[in-house]
């Protein structure tokens, strides 16, 4: 679809409709790869890795529940909380902690819960509070003996680093991506895939963490130089690739991305991209939040969804 621009300002004179494509679409699309987790016997552990503010969480909880449907037993298990505490996080050349990089985890723990979870199907899990930057060791504990599941999400789950003791047989790795840009009716670029991450990492900072669009445009960099040093290079190894644009996603985001503007200086780090971004949201048309699901992976940016 060319005119993506053009298509969606027709479908937007019927937002319910349009949202409710969206959302079946996207999960006919998580629907078919439960089927071909559930079908085979093998698999214990399910890894979804992709940039950031792709929607991992989300799709994780989605295919979760399907599994669930599918009386299959599965848990959803973040590598977030796998985080270092903050003073044995690894250090970047200029100084600053490196959150970016496989290292920033506790890789041994990470292994050791994998090598449980194949061997005996239980495990304790950590829990890392963002807001106080806090570790928390044994704050949960899984059980999927008796031929269950677990799904790994996060931007490392597909790193070798992470799932080199688990057998091949026993993993499906899903890698999950915008992955698609947003064009005009002369096939030049409205909104490009990283720009539509941007706009979701900006929204969702600011409602889950507590980040100013500063902050978070302060990072972008080292988001961006992450991915391409430890996630890109792993793309190949997934078993399926899918893409999680929902083509309304920008009508929603439109009125609450464009107050921000005035927030943002010129001195700020990627304010010309910012500044664009902002642009080329004006050309969408207004969708109200309230129209989009409680489980939507929209509402891994916006708040007020079933599983944040």
């Amino acid at each position: 679809m060319n005119n993506t621009l053009q298509y969606i300002k027709q479908a937007a004179l019927s937002p319910q409709a349009f949202i409710a494509e969206a959302e079946q679409a996207y999960y006919n699309e998580i629907h078919t790869v439960a089927e071909i987790i559930a079908r085979n016997d093998d698999i214990k552990i399910v890894s979804i890795a992709g940039p950031s503010a792709s929607g991992k969480t989300t799709t994780a909880h989605i295919l979760c529940e399907i599994l669930q449907q599918m009386q299959e037993k599965t848990e959803v298990v973040s590598l977030d909380d796998f985080y270092l505490p903050q003073d044995h996080l690894p250090l970047l050349p200029d100084g600053r902690r490196d959150i970016e990089s496989v290292n920033a985890l506790d890789k041994a723990l990470i292994k050791r819960c994998l090598s449980e979870i194949i061997m005996t199907g239980k495990t304790d899990l950590p829990r890392f509070h963002f807001a106080e930057r806090r570790h928390e060791p044994g704050a949960r504990t899984i059980d999927i003996s008796q031929k269950g599941i677990v799904i790994v999400e996060g931007l490392h789950a597909i790193n070798p680093v992470i799932t080199e003791m688990v057998p091949k047989k026993n993993i499906y790795k899903l890698y999950i991506s915008v992955n698609r840009p947003i064009r005009s009716e002369y096939e030049s670029t409205v909104l490009s895939s990283r720009q539509i991450r941007l706009v979701r990492r900006i929204l969702r900072d600011r409602v889950f963490r507590g980040t100013d669009v500063a902050e978070t445009l302060h990072l972008w960099n080292g988001v961006v130089e992450g991915e391409i040093k430890h996630l890109y290079c792993f793309k190949p190894e997934a078993d399926r690739h899918v893409k999680t644009l929902h083509l309304y996603e920008p009508c929603v985001y439109r009125d609450r991305f464009l107050p921000l503007v005035s927030g943002v200086t010129p001195d700020t780090p990627y304010y010309d991209y910012f500044m664009k971004t902002a642009e080329a949201l004006e050309k969408f048309p207004s969708l109200s939040e309230k129209d989009v699901p409680a489980h939507s992976l929209i509402r891994e940016f916006i708040g007020g969804g079933k599983y944040a």
